[in-house]
């Protein structure tokens, strides 16, 4: 799913290198909260506004909120793949 989640990116004109960070930080925070990409996908909604303005908001806004923006763009994958 989430080289899906490159392409898609790529597709709506987000440059390769970026495409790669999304899908790399989506990965790496899946490691850091010890948690299966298909958990990640079943409770984003819930997952999202933790590190945009919750508990975790420190740690969603490191390298200029790309962890943050990571996250918006797969919830915005997730819908339009009717997740």
């Amino acid at each position: 799913m989430l080289k899906k989640f490159e392409n898609w990116l790529i597709e709506n004109n987000y440059k390769i290198n970026t495409a790669k960070d999304y899908e790399g930080r989506i990965e790496r925070l899946c490691k850091k909260e010890n948690i299966t990409l298909d958990t990640l996908v079943a409770n984003i909604a819930n997952i999202l506004p933790e590190y945009e303005t919750g508990d975790k908001y420190a740690y969603g806004n490191r390298s200029h909120t790309s962890v943050k923006q990571a996250l918006r763009r797969f919830n915005k994958f997730l819908s339009v793949e009717g997740r």
